[in-house]
C-alpha cells in the first residue's frame, strides 16, 4: 500500500486559523497526513523552541503549502526582518531544491492586488523628483488592510523567484522550479488545488461508498462464476459458443420453431443449470443509482450530467430485473425437457423446439453475459481505470431483431436532445 502523503502547513496563524482547521479536515479525510502547529498532533519535543520544532518537522513532508496574507507574524530574525513563515519557506525551498518535497503556495487575492498596487505606485513615484527616502517611505507605508506592505511584498516575489526567473532568463540559465503562486479567494481555490495531490482525491465517505458498491459487484458477478480447479472461471466464452451454435432467426420465430443439434445445445444448457433459480438482491447498486458516484459536474450547465459508468450502473440494473425475471424454473423448463434422461438417454442428432421457449433460454443467457461484462467494467473503473463501455449481447436474441426494434426506438438520449435537457443553463 502506497505510503499516505504529508502536507506541512505554513502561515501565520492568527488570519489562517479557520482556513487551516478546514484544509487539514479535509486532506485528513482524504487519507493525508497534515502538520499543522497549532493542533496537537503536530508533534516536537520539550527541548527544543516551537520554531525549531516547525523547521524539523518540514522535514517529514511531502507537500509544503504556504500562505501568504496580509500579516507578517512572529519574527524570527528581527534585525534581518525575517518571519518564522518565510523561514519555514527557506527550509522548504532548500528541500525543495534537493528534490525531497515540492512547493504549495497560495496568496489572497486581496493582497495580490495589494502588491500590484505597490508596484503601479512605485513605478509612478519613480518619475517624480523625490527623494529615494521619501519614495520608499511612500510605497511602504503602512495600510489598513497590510501591517507591513514591504514585507509582504518582498515575500511573494521571493516566493514566486521572480529575480532568479529574470537573472536565468537574462542570462540563458536553467530557470528555478517551485515557483507557482496560486490566488484564492475562498476555500474552494484552495480545494481545487489540493485535492489532486492528496492520496485517494476521495473522502472517506465517498471511499466506503465506492468500496460497498465495488464489493456487491463483485458479489454479483461471482453468482455467474464457477469454480474449476481451484479457480473462477467465467462461463461467457461457452455461452456465446452456444447461442452461435443454434441462432434463432425472425423466419424461425415466425415459424414458432427451432431445430438445434442436441450435442451443441446439451453442452449449452449445462451452463443454464447454474442458475436455475437464482436471484439478485441488490442495494448499494439500487442506491448508487439516485448518488452522484458517477455523475460529472458540468459547470456550463450548472448541474450534473450522467458519465458512461452511470449509463452502465443504470443499464446493469436493468438487466438483473430482468434477469431475474426470466431465470425462473418454468422459463428454463425446456432444459430438463431435452436431458438426456427426458430423451431416452438420446444425445446427439437434430431436435425440433419451441421457438418460443428457446428463445426464454436464450434470453437468461444474453442477460447472464450482460451482467458479468457491466460488473467488471464498473469493478475495474472503481479500482481507479478509466471506464470502457463493453460490448453488450443485444436485448432480443432472435438475429436481425435487435437492429429493426432499436430503429424504431425513442431512446433516452433522443429524448434528452428533444426535451432541451442537454442544452447549457443560463446565469
Amino acid at each position: 500500500m502506497a505510503r499516505r502523503p504529508t502536507f506541512f502547513l505554513s502561515s501565520t496563524i492568527y488570519d489562517f486559523r479557520d482556513l487551516r482547521s478546514a484544509i487539514k479536515f479535509s486532506l485528513e479525510e482524504r487519507g493525508c497526513r497534515v502538520l499543522a502547529s497549532e493542533f496537537n498532533d503536530f508533534g516536537g519535543t520539550l527541548d527544543q523552541h516551537s520554531y525549531e520544532t516547525c523547521l524539523t518537522n518540514i522535514e517529514q513532508a511531502d507537500y509544503f503549502v504556504l500562505f501568504i496574507g496580509s500579516r507578517v507574524g512572529g519574527w524570527y530574525d528581527v534585525a534581518n526582518r525575517i518571519s518564522i513563515t518565510q523561514q519555514e519557506y527557506r527550509r522548504a525551498y532548500e528541500l525543495h531544491r534537493l528534490g525531497k518535497l515540492r512547493l504549495v503556495t497560495f496568496v489572497r487575492e486581496e493582497v495580490w492586488q495589494l502588491k500590484e498596487e505597490r508596484k503601479e505606485l512605485e513605478r509612478y513615484l519613480n518619475e517624480l523628483e523625490l527623494a529615494d527616502r521619501e519614495r520608499k517611505a511612500i510605497v511602504g507605508s503602512p495600510s489598513k488592510f497590510a501591517n507591513d506592505a514591504e514585507f509582504i511584498t518582498s515575500f511573494i516575489a521571493e516566493a514566486g523567484r521572480n529575480l532568479e526567473t529574470s537573472r536565468a532568463v537574462k542570462l540563458g540559465e536553467a530557470k528555478p522550479t517551485g515557483n507557482w503562486v496560486h490566488r484564492f479567494q475562498n476555500f474552494r481555490d484552495i480545494h481545487d488545488v489540493l485535492a489532486p495531490l492528496a492520496f485517494s482525491g476521495l473522502t472517506s465517505e465517498e471511499a466506503a461508498y465506492r468500496k460497498a458498491l465495488q464489493n456487491e459487484l463483485l458479489i454479483v458477478m461471482s453468482r455467474l462464476c464457477v469454480k474449476y480447479d481451484g479457480k473462477p472461471l467465467d462461463l461467457r466464452v461457452g455461452l456465446k459458443k452456444g447461442l452461435d451454435a443454434n441462432p434463432i432467426t425472425v423466419a424461425m420465430r415466425d415459424a414458432g420453431s427451432v431445430t438445434v443439434d442436441l450435442a451443441s445445445w446439451g453442452q449449452f444448457t449445462t451452463l443454464l443449470y447454474q442458475v436455475l433459480g437464482l436471484q439478485f438482491e441488490t442495494v448499494v447498486i439500487d442506491d448508487a443509482l439516485t448518488s452522484t458516484i458517477f455523475l460529472d459536474y458540468d459547470a456550463d450547465r450548472g448541474g450534473y450530467v450522467q458519465s458512461p459508468a452511470y449509463d452502465a450502473l443504470s443499464r446493469l440494473w436493468q438487466e438483473i430485473r430482468h434477469f431475474n425475471d426470466l431465470a425462473t424454473t418454468d422459463n428454463l423448463s425446456v432444459i430438463f425437457e431435452t436431458s438426456p434422461r427426458s430423451l431416452g438417454g438420446r444425445k446427439t442428432g437434430a431436435f425440433t423446439l419451441p421457438a418460443m421457449k428457446v428463445g426464454m433460454v436464450y434470453s437468461v443467457a444474453h442477460r447472464w453475459i450482460n451482467i458479468v461484462q457491466l460488473t467488471q467494467a464498473l469493478i475495474l473503473h472503481l479500482e481507479g481505470n478509466l471506464f470502457q463501455m463493453p460490448e453488450l449481447m443485444p436485448f432480443s436474441p432472435i438475429v436481425g431483431f435487435e437492429e429493426a426494434y432499436q430503429a424504431e426506438r425513442v431512446t433516452v438520449a433522443e429524448l434528452r436532445a428533444a426535451m432541451g435537457l442537454d442544452a447549457p443553463r443560463c446565469g
